[in-house]
Order: C-alpha cells, then sequence, then structure tokens
C-alpha cells in the first residue's frame, strides 16, 4: 500500500474512493442521507472542492492506493487555534480491516503535529462501530454529542498530539 498526500493528479480516484464509502454505508445510516451524500459528491462542485483542497496549505488530503486503486482517503482542515479537524476518512469495502485507516489516521495525526496542531477532532456517527473501535483504540476520547445538519447525533473525539 502507498500512503501519500494527494495531488490533482487524485481527484477523480480520491472521489470514486469517497462513492464508494458512502455506497457501503447503505443500509448503516440513513438511506437519505447515504444518498444525499452520493448526489452531493456526485456534482462539479464537488469535485471543484476536493480539487481546492488538495492545494490548500490548510489542509491535509491522504490517498492510500493499492496499485493504481484509490483504497482509502482523508482529509482535514488546519484550525487557527491550532487544532486540526478530520473531515472525511475512509476505506473502501474490500480493504478494510486491513489496516489501511490506522495509517492514514497515524499519518493524518503526524502531519497535524508537523504543521504545529495540538489537538485533533472528528465527528462520527456511533452506527460505524469498526470507525469508533479504532479511534478508541488510538487514544481518542469522546468529547460529547453534535447533531449534524442532517438531523443525525455525531459523537465528536479529539485527541491530545502535543
Amino acid at each position: 500500500m502507498d500512503l501519500r498526500t494527494a495531488s490533482e493528479r487524485d481527484v477523480h480516484g480520491f472521489i470514486e474512493c469517497y462513492l464508494e464509502v458512502w455506497r457501503s454505508l447503505r443500509g448503516i445510516l440513513p438511506d437519505e442521507y447515504v444518498d444525499g451524500q452520493i448526489e452531493r459528491a456526485s456534482g462539479t462542485a464537488f469535485k471543484d472542492g476536493i480539487s481546492s483542497k488538495m492545494s490548500d496549505p490548510d489542509s491535509i488530503t491522504l490517498v492510500a492506493e493499492e496499485g493504481t486503486e484509490t483504497v482509502g482517503i482523508a482529509w482535514e482542515n488546519l484550525r487557527e487555534d491550532g487544532s486540526a479537524w478530520l473531515v472525511f476518512m475512509g476505506v473502501s469495502r474490500g480493504h478494510r480491516r486491513r489496516g489501511v485507516g490506522r495509517s492514514l489516521l497515524t499519518r493524518f495525526i503526524e502531519e497535524s503535529r508537523g504543521r504545529g496542531s495540538r489537538k485533533v477532532s472528528l465527528d462520527t456517527d456511533p452506527r460505524l462501530v469498526p470507525a469508533v473501535e479504532l479511534y478508541l483504540g488510538m487514544g481518542f476520547t469522546s468529547e460529547g454529542i453534535v447533531k449534524n445538519p442532517y438531523g443525525l447525533e455525531l459523537i465528536v473525539y479529539s485527541k491530545d498530539i502535543s
């Protein structure tokens, strides 16, 4: 597996992986929510946004590849307060439970720390049990629950990386 910072040449594979991850969540998360994410990610605005993230110095965008296939992705925003927010991390269905997510999260933490971040935070749906187990296993702690714009209750996790 090759894990690296994404570049403009990765946009297509990044989006394909993102879509595959969302498709795999049908039946776990509400269909309306999943379908909305897939529809949003299928548009030009999403492609332009991902492309912009890949060139933004205040963002970390990572891809994990096996051969020519993008099998895992992550992106985050660095915040002015010294924290980093993991916006999205996902691994394609056929590559889960192989350490791809752990590798992405480890690299994400290292890069965030290297850019001066003292804390990494994220949120996730509690129904995504493997993700919750990964975060807890890597030392993240729950800081509470938030409701996203779609009405889903998400758990906020954080980790001090200073």
